[in-house]
């Protein structure tokens, strides 16, 4: 997953621009949104102005993204077979704030200035009518909306098949993260944040992205509203840092597991690196070190057979097989949604498993509690789907 920020210049001066995309690029972010027509000027300022601004973020490694619609392009002498005046200001992306509904979208699919086209992702019909009139897939993306009203986002769900429908196409997702950050903006004096779906509204960002981890269907992370803070960049990168693990980290025997692992469920297997969701918990008290061996063992996954009362990690068994885990005291009759466990040894054959609880279950004295899946996080379960890794970092 990439990595973007939001930039509106009719709001922001150059050098605040220029200090956001800077901090951004050393925290990982690599994509810069922006709108275009949002700009006011002749044809020339306006040239000029983006000419600058592409200068700045592509000396800082940025891919530049830029909202336009189709009455700007008349404005700005463009045409859907002519986007050299994009190419002059030093445009990557259009993101096409208006379809033309036609076989013009096609041509200007396969510009010849190479500028890649995204539209919305829920403009299914539009992009199947323009590969239906030979448009190159390789050159579409798509992006979601952001709603600065509150309540007016839509859910997950309703995100979910279109999502679905263009990660099976392998036209790349763009979704938005929502800054907490009090003050920021977005194109309009709405504060209540810009997130995609309403659920990310009021969540601490990492929240957000590793639900986003979760979903597997999007490939780029952008801040919508402006400017996070430093504080949230490095939350960012925390859970990237978490997130994305070389295979070369495990021994040769593990490697054939988690290969054999990913065969087993028809799942292409991948061929350098993991993608794992980074789960915050809260430990509890008196933890043995057999104990943190396991659970931070760092390649934990279900095999898709037990996601009913619990997501289930039999690898830490198989990782650490001799090990002993003594039983340990603990007062709770039940075992809550979100709670930690280790299997201790009367349960001796399965022994070192790390669980995580969906639903209630009762102490029986077969598991010692490790900790608390933070709250906010738990609604990522409801993602976790066979062969979905993940680890655990300490709150």
């Amino acid at each position: 997953m990439k990595l973007g920020l939001s930039v509106y210049p009719e709001q922001e001066s150059t050098e605040q621009i220029e200090t956001y995309l800077k901090m951004g690029a050393e925290y990982g972010f690599d994509h810069l949104f922006t709108s275009i027509f949002s700009v006011d000027g002749t044809k020339e300022e306006i040239v000029d102005y983006f000419k600058n601004l592409t200068k700045i973020a592509h000396h800082l490694n940025y891919v530049v993204d830029g909202d336009v619609n189709t009455w700007f392009f008349e404005k700005i002498g463009a045409s859907y077979d002519d986007l050299s005046v994009f190419k002059e200001m030093g445009i990557d992306i259009l993101r096409m704030d208006g379809p033309y509904g036609d076989e013009r979208d096609a041509i200007l699919i396969n510009n010849p200035e190479g500028i890649g086209i995204e539209y919305n992702t829920s403009m299914i019909n539009v992009v199947e009518n323009a590969i239906e009139h030979g448009a190159n897939v390789k050159n579409i993306s798509t992006c979601h909306n952001f709603y600065p009203q509150r309540y007016t986002a839509p859910s997950l769900a309703q995100i979910e098949p279109m999502n679905a429908y263009f990660h099976k196409l392998k036209v790349p997702v763009a979704m938005f993260l929502n800054s907490q950050v009090e003050g920021t903006h977005g194109p309009w004096p709405v504060s209540d944040g810009l997130p995609t779906i309403e659920e990310h509204r009021n969540i601490p960002v990492d929240v957000q992205l590793k639900h986003m981890l979760a979903m597997k269907t999007i490939d780029l992370a952008l801040f919508g509203n402006a400017f996070a803070d430093k504080a949230e960049f490095e939350m960012v990168k925390n859970v990237m840092d978490h997130a994305i693990v070389s295979l070369d980290a495990l021994d040769s025997s593990m490697k054939e597991t988690v290969r054999s692992m990913y065969a087993v469920h028809g799942k292409p297997v991948p061929e350098k690196e993991l993608t794992r969701i980074p789960f915050s918990i809260h430990l509890e008290e008196g933890i043995r070190e057999e104990e943190k061996k396991r659970l931070y063992f760092g390649y934990h996954t279900d095999l898709g057979d037990c996601l009913n009362y619990m997501i289930r990690s039999r690898v830490s068994r198989m990782a650490f097989p001799k090990e002993a885990i003594e039983p340990r005291a603990c007062d709770k009759k039940m075992f809550e949604r979100g709670d930690v466990l280790i299997v201790n040894d009367n349960c001796k054959h399965y022994a070192g498993e790390i669980q995580i609880v969906l639903k209630p279950m009762e102490n029986d004295g077969q598991r010692n509690l490790l900790g608390h899946v933070d709250e906010k996080e738990q609604m990522i379960f409801d993602l976790i789907e066979a062969m979905d890794f993940f680890t655990f970092i300490e709150k």
